[in-house]
């Protein structure tokens, strides 16, 4: 991710011709003489230097006149001053520079002061501003994204998108290179967090091994098995802080000190560590920063007690930086208001992501699977329901086990007791995941948990049944049953519901009008799936290779949403997004919010 390449096409367009100018410095590398020059005139001469040094890469140079333009004495004067835009894109470069560096706390600063000069920008939002704030939520990224804040980060880069589109539409050739870097910075903070998905899987797996050993008779082995749990869950800790899931970190955090405790009653490195993590997913949390700054202050002396340089600069980074990012979020908030009323573009709604069966970061639709889904970042989680023989609803695609590393035996043919103690394996990109089956009321107790929308695809069951080919085989029995869990678990107002039983959904919007449904289309025309979802105004679920632009573009026009399954090549999850589909069911693809 570089920042460079953004600081210098977001130059804003100046005052005064500066061709002569323009070409003057790129001959021979110096600023030319402006003696007996309207003030404005030499302002714009000294941006068009900063922009040749900051191209050269003389640091320190650009440094000192920068500094110069923007702590200028003269400030009060109207003729001299440094205008609300100029002074943005001298922060931007600022900002840079310190990135350039490593000075991340410093860099947060400089955005901030941009930001301030921007939203004091009056009038008309121009295409200048909307790449000034494009630069710099792109800059905001690199720096997220290099302190472990990938979650943050990619929103950062959403929104960047969201403008260079805009603006490419425009002006292609000036544009286009700063949209195509966020799509790669994007990529790579994709990569990014799907690798910390298979890491934080092995972690979880290692987590529930030691945990299950510390009741050992040999106590030296406990001992072991609680030193290795201890740090297994502070990785799981720093894997949530990274993804943006504070709430989580600060559990796995506290586990680990608790643990710890039971090893050591002093406070040494390790527990300064762990405390550190704590803190920062506390400052994360808006209710808990008095209580993030105070451990922070507590945790200094240790630092200092233990010589533990690198832990004192951090500490210390975290207090001086403690209200930057709240700040930042605040005056980004303050501009988009008002750019959102500008651009059409900025409301429009992005696809929400639905976890396929949870993720591909566990055994499919099991709890480690639902809950890596909606840490990752989805809006909805996707399950598969049959029912037991003591008519329990039970969460798994197959009618039988066998594939997840099960039996043969039907589920229908089990009690839910039976169902759910078979062990169940699997083995996705490499990794051999365990788990357990799920019953429906579990799954939907992860949903509320993890503040994400439950999406349950009604298999063929005893109970609840329809054919196209035989409709007096139709049942419906089993559709109160399922209602009613929905509405003790306080779903009901937020699920949807998909099945391929076409009857089964027309059934349901017939009787339940409140709940959403959609149907599933795995073949067949995809012109008569649209017909026949217009005509009962049923929203589709569609595989994706069988979707059309035109079909997306008459389901739109008459009210209608569009789910597409299961997609997980970049190249097609970025064509379905220009298509505007309105959800995407992926099994490795969760960017929050990607337009």
């Amino acid at each position: 991710m570089n920042a460079a390449v953004q600081v210098v096409t977001a130059f804003p367009r100046l005052r005064n011709d500066m061709t002569i100018a323009h070409a003057q410095i790129e001959q021979t590398g110096k600023m030319p003489p402006a003696a007996g020059l309207a003030c404005d005139v030499v302002l714009d001469i000294e941006m068009c230097y900063v922009l040749h040094l900051m191209r050269d890469r003389r640091s320190a140079e650009a440094s000192m006149l920068i500094d110069g333009l923007l702590y200028n004495d003269n400030d009060d004067d109207v003729a001299t001053a440094t205008p609300p835009l100029y002074a943005a894109w001298l922060w931007l470069a600022h900002m840079t520079l310190l990135i350039d560096s490593g000075d991340y706390v410093l860099a947060l600063s400089s955005a901030e002061n941009a930001l301030y000069q921007l939203a004091g920008i009056t009038g008309k939002k121009t295409d200048d501003v909307l790449a000034l704030l494009a630069s710099l939520l792109y800059n905001l990224a690199i720096v997220h994204h290099n302190t472990g804040e990938d979650s943050r980060a990619a929103k950062e880069l959403t929104k960047a998108q969201q403008l260079l589109e805009r603006l490419a539409k425009k002006d292609e050739a000036r544009y286009t290179p700063m949209l195509l870097k966020a799509i790669e910075a994007s990529t790579q903070i994709i990569t990014s967090r799907t690798k910390q998905m298979n890491v934080l899987a092995h972690y979880q797996t290692a987590t529930a091994l030691y945990t299950s050993q510390l009741t050992s008779d040999d106590e030296n082995a406990s001992r072991q098995a609680l030193a290795a749990l201890v740090d297994t869950l502070k990785k799981e800790g720093d894997i949530m802080l990274e993804v943006g899931n504070s709430r989580n970190a600060v559990k796995y955090y506290t586990k680990a000190l608790r643990y710890q405790k039971k090893l050591s009653g002093d406070m040494g490195h390790r527990e300064l560590t762990i405390s550190i993590g704590l803190a920062k997913a506390l400052m994360r949390l808006i209710n808990r920063r008095a209580a993030a700054e105070q451990l922070l202050t507590s945790l200094l002396p240790l630092a200092r007690r233990l010589n533990a340089t690198a832990e004192q600069k951090e500490i210390q980074n975290l207090l001086n930086n403690k209200n930057k990012n709240f700040k930042i979020m605040n005056l980004l908030k303050t501009i988009f208001t008002i750019i959102v009323v500008l651009c059409a573009t900025l409301s429009a709604q992005a696809q929400l992501i639905v976890g396929h069966r949870g993720s591909v970061w566990g055994v499919e639709n099991t709890r480690a699977a639902f809950i890596n889904g909606a840490q990752a970042g989805a809006w909805g989680l996707e399950c598969d329901i049959h029912t037991t023989a003591d008519g329990t609803f039970i969460i798994c695609h197959d009618s039988n086990t066998k594939r997840v590393g099960g039996n043969e035996t039907d589920l229908a043919q089990l009690t839910t007791m039976q169902a759910v103690n078979i062990p169940l394996t699997q083995t996705r990109r490499g990794i051999t995941y365990a788990g357990q089956l799920m019953t429906l009321a579990d799954y939907l107790d992860v949903c509320n948990e993890q503040n994400v929308v439950p999406v349950v695809e009604i298999k063929w069951s005893t109970n609840i049944h329809s054919s196209t080919k035989s409709p007096d085989g139709n049942t419906f029995d089993g559709v109160p049953a399922l209602i009613n869990l929905l509405k003790q678990k306080n779903c009901l107002d937020r699920v949807v519901i998909i099945s391929f039983m076409s009857a089964v959904i027309e059934y349901i919007h017939q009787n339940y009008p409140q709940v959403q449904v959609q149907v599933l289309a795995g073949d067949g025309d995809i012109n008569e799936w649209v017909d026949w979802c217009i005509k009962r105004h049923i929203d589709l679920d569609v595989l994706h290779s069988m979707l059309t632009q035109d079909a997306v573009k008459r389901l739109h026009k008459a009210g209608l949403k569009v789910n597409v399954w299961t997609v997980d090549n970049p190249d097609v999850f970025k064509r379905l997004q220009d298509w505007g589909v309105d959800f995407i069911t992926t099994n490795a693809i969760f960017p929050k919010e990607l337009k």
